[in-house]
């Protein structure tokens, strides 16, 4: 019989895919959408770095807890289809994952007594158990035999306790994650319930008795009439991070109202100003746990801050130490609320330190102590208003104390002091001065030639650079909700709750305040440029004006200086450096990084991959290739097959794992027809290529398809063949949006997997054709033919011999479609091609013809 009567009816056989096939598929549609989700988690990591995002770290560490799920997702679905291959790939990811994890990591902590110690008990060697406060405090009493107040601390394994015992640890990261950082409300909303949640907590009974028993064993000067200062000593707190008027003092505290003052200053750790502070420098939570030092009070006559180098020039060979000091307590001081009278002290080697300068501000009020509790402003008798608030005698006592506590501690100190009403001194902190001197000028910048208009002329420089901006003034905290990006604050005060603003600021000008307060401290480790103590800058900088801010020249100028902001002067960005991005560089760099990028590289291999990126990456090639190569299997049993009648002749195997024909309703039996129409095919891919193949263009009468090497090898064996035999057969697995073909064009052999839905970088289409029928060079000729198309099409596209392979991917689904309908006419122009194909110029031709619409070539004219 004709072989042609072998084909009088046309038919596509349907068959139900086997587990191990399922299993794959399944494994693949897994890894897509891991990685899928693995990328959006990355892009959302390197968005936060690259862009100097600011968030709680508890964001970072939970988007990397996803990430890392995804990419073990993804090395656990490409093992379920490849069960014995790149065995090597969970090996790298565990070394990454370790790296990453241990930067993490929080640190070891203990919520075991000892929950209170007296300072003298207090170990020098690790900050951990006290914070850096009231350690140094323990160093400059022990070492340095220099006068503290009595007093104890309530150490970090209380505030751990405390956070356990009223199960709060997940409450307060839950906040945290959704607290953004750049509005005012989140951060507000976020200080509000955090706050709550520690004042309405309980204090474990063990750390209420501690802190009594301690209480009551120390021999307080005021004997059982004691009044303490309860003080912030958190860990991180005064060291390079100075969390400079963050956290809450609380003073003149009856022992009746410890327990409350000591919520106060743990739940201070949440509140607005700080937990920006605390984000920005990209310190955790659970790793700045809050000691508190509780200190006799002292009822000063004055107090204040000794610089142990010039701010503006604070190097390590400055001559100068300043000393800042107020009448009465010092917080009205370190607030910013208050200028300070200022002496400044010349430091020669081996020579007693000399008193240089003295400048004496009129202080018309003090904060003394209430009767009752807590403190009050004052006014101050007329006759001492102008007198110095600081005698030389304990200026020069005071500057001794700063020397030796620069020398024990090996830079410059940021010291806090006061003075009872006895005259005696006392030392209340020491810490790292915050300065400039990480950021060395290598320019020096004259402004001799601006025309502007001077605004403000004076005050204090509290950190150098220039910033330009519209004038925002802040007569109350409720006004920075409303604080532009760019804008140059003015303000009575530098107070320190405008730091949770700080990153949207240009500048900062301020009527009264110190260079020596904590929002000055703050101003410069955030590279700032700020000028306080002008005197009248709330009246001279009106709303909306635009200004630029010169601090280092003491000066404000009506409108933007071009001149001014363009130099190498202006303000560096200090926080692009800060904890936070050192340390998400380093778990950047184990996360990003693309090295394999070429799948045809030799270097392209499992144990290549040298980031996390890479090992989606190999992954993901890995796994297409190995449903690619589902085309190359030899399917030989095709039970449970179903018929759809089509007029294109070739036999083909449909196996469906997965939404690739159409369901019966749900009220019919289970179907055991044998047949199925075309229009019962659902799979996106799949219904494209066969437009294509069905395209009017396309002259199927006056060709028959048969596997002729199938067929040779069965006859010569004497075999005998039925025209439905698989040996002839080509294949497709399908799903809804999944195709891989296989198609056996007599001595041609063709692979196409793609995948096409509206996930645009899930998206690709790989392509091989080989073989054929005639000599070599005529099958190179078709090759090169392809290619042209290929080419034209889009794809990437190489050819080893007669052998073409072309790769598409990251197409949105419309232009997949046309692709795979270009493909599907390429197929049914392409039969016989190698048979009639003689030269290059004819390859050309050819190429141009079907960019045209001609897709049947044996009538065209050479």
């Amino acid at each position: 019989m004709p072989l042609t009567n072998l084909f009088k009816h046309w038919t596509f056989q349907v068959f139900s895919p086997g587990t191990v096939l399922r299993e794959k598929y399944e494994a693949f549609k897994s890894l897509l959408n891991a990685d899928k989700k693995a990328h959006e988690l990355m892009a959302e990591l390197e968005e936060i770095y690259h862009s100097n995002a600011k968030v709680d770290f508890k964001v970072i560490e939970n988007k990397y807890d996803v990430f890392a799920k995804c990419v073990g997702g993804i090395i656990e679905d490409l093992g379920r289809m490849s069960p014995s291959r790149y065995l090597d790939l969970k090996d790298y990811f565990k070394k990454f994952d370790f790296y990453i994890k241990f930067m993490l990591a929080p640190p070891a902590f203990k919520f075991s007594p000892p929950f209170t110690l007296p300072l003298s008990e207090i170990p020098l060697d690790n900050p951990v158990m006290s914070g850096n406060k009231a350690q140094n405090l323990a160093m400059a009493a022990q070492k340095l035999q220099l006068p503290i107040p009595k007093g104890f601390v309530i150490t970090t394994n209380a505030f751990y306790y405390f956070i356990e015992f009223n199960n709060l640890r997940k409450v307060i990261d839950d906040i945290l994650v959704r607290l953004d950082v750049d509005s005012i409300a989140s951060i507000d909303d976020a200080a509000v319930q955090l706050t709550e949640k520690i004042m309405c907590a309980r204090i474990p009974p063990d750390i209420e008795e501690a802190i009594f028993q301690t209480l009551g064993s120390i021999e307080w000067d005021n004997g059982h009439d004691i009044r303490l200062a309860l003080r912030s000593s958190a860990v991180a707190e005064d060291s390079q991070s100075s969390f400079a008027g963050q956290y809450r003092t609380v003073l003149n505290v009856a022992r009746n109202e410890i327990i409350n003052a000591y919520k106060a200053v743990i739940a201070s750790k949440y509140c607005a100003s700080a937990l920006f502070y605390r984000i920005s420098y990209g310190l955790s939570d659970i790793e700045t746990p809050m000691a508190v030092l509780v200190l006799e009070m002292i009822d000063a006559e004055a107090s204040g801050i000794i610089y142990t180098r010039e701010l503006e020039n604070s190097n390590s060979n400055s001559s100068r130490m300043q000393i800042h000091s107020v009448w009465g307590l010092g917080e009205s001081l370190v607030g910013g609320e208050q200028s300070s009278d200022t002496i400044s002290i010349r430091l020669q080697k081996e020579q007693t330190p000399q008193i240089i300068e003295k400048k004496i501000r009129t202080q018309a009020t003090q904060m003394v102590f209430s009767k009752d509790s807590g403190t009050k402003i004052v006014s101050i008798l007329e006759e001492k208003q102008k007198q110095a608030s600081l005698d030389d005698g304990s200026a020069l006592k005071l500057a001794e104390w700063g020397i030796k506590l620069e020398d024990f501690f090996t830079e410059a100190q940021d010291i806090e002091w006061c003075k009872d009403q006895q005259g005696q001194l006392f030392l209340l902190q020491s810490r790292p001065l915050k300065k400039e001197e990480d950021h060395e000028k290598t320019t020096e910048c004259l402004f001799e030639d601006v025309t502007h208009t001077v605004l403000i002329s004076g005050g204090e420089m509290a950190c150098s650079g220039i910033g330009a901006g519209k004038v925002f003034n802040v007569e109350q905290e409720s006004d920075l909700e409303k604080i532009p990006q760019g804008a140059v604050l003015v303000a009575r005060n530098a107070s320190p709750h405008y730091v949770k603003v700080i990153d949207k600021l240009n500048a900062v000008v301020t009527d009264i305040g110190s260079k020596a307060g904590h929002f000055s401290s703050v101003a410069r480790e955030f590279g700032v440029p700020t000028l306080v103590n002008t005197g009248n800058a709330t009246i001279a900088m009106t709303q909306g004006k635009e200004v630029t801010v010169y601090p280092e020249g003491r000066t404000v100028y009506d409108g933007i200086v071009l001149e001014m902001v363009d130099s190498p002067c202006a303000r560096r960005n200090l926080t692009a450096t800060s904890p936070f991005m050192r340390k998400l560089k380093y778990i950047m760099s184990f996360i990003s990084p693309l090295s394999l990028i070429d799948p045809h590289d030799p270097c392209f291999v499992s144990h290549g991959v040298r980031s996390l990126h890479d090992i989606i990456r190999f992954a993901h090639e890995m796994a297409m290739r190995e449903m690619f190569l589902l085309g190359e299997k030899r399917v030989r049993k095709i039970g449970g097959s179903k018929k759809l009648i089509s007029d294109i002749p070739m036999l083909l195997y449909v196996l469906d794992v997965g939404g690739g024909l159409r369901q019966k309703p749900d009220n019919k039996k289970s179907d055991n027809k044998k047949t199925v129409e075309i229009s019962d095919l659902m799979s996106i891919p799949m219904t494209a290529v066969l437009k294509g193949l069905k395209h009017p263009g396309i002259h199927w009468s006056d060709f028959t398809h048969f596997n002729w090497e199938a067929y040779d090898k069965i006859a010569m064996n004497g075999g005998i063949i039925s025209a439905e035999s698989a040996m002839l057969a080509s294949y497709a697995v399908i799903s809804d949006d999944y195709l891989n073909l296989n198609l056996k064009f007599g001595y041609h052999f063709v692979i196409l997997d793609a995948i096409c839905n509206d996930q645009t970088e899930n998206n690709y289409i790989q392509f091989r054709f080989s073989g054929g029928g005639d000599d070599m060079a005529k099958r190179m000729l078709r090759a090169d033919f392809l290619k042209g198309i290929l080419d034209r099409l889009g794809f990437k596209v190489s050819i080893k011999s007669d052998l073409v392979d072309a790769e598409l991917n990251g197409e949105a689904q419309n232009i997949i479609l046309q692709k795979l309908d270009m493909i599907g006419r390429l197929l049914g122009a392409t039969r016989l091609m190698d048979m009639y194909l003689k030269d290059s110029d004819m390859v050309s031709k050819y190429v141009e013809e079907f960019m045209n619409g001609r897709y049947h070539f044996a009538t065209i004219e050479d």
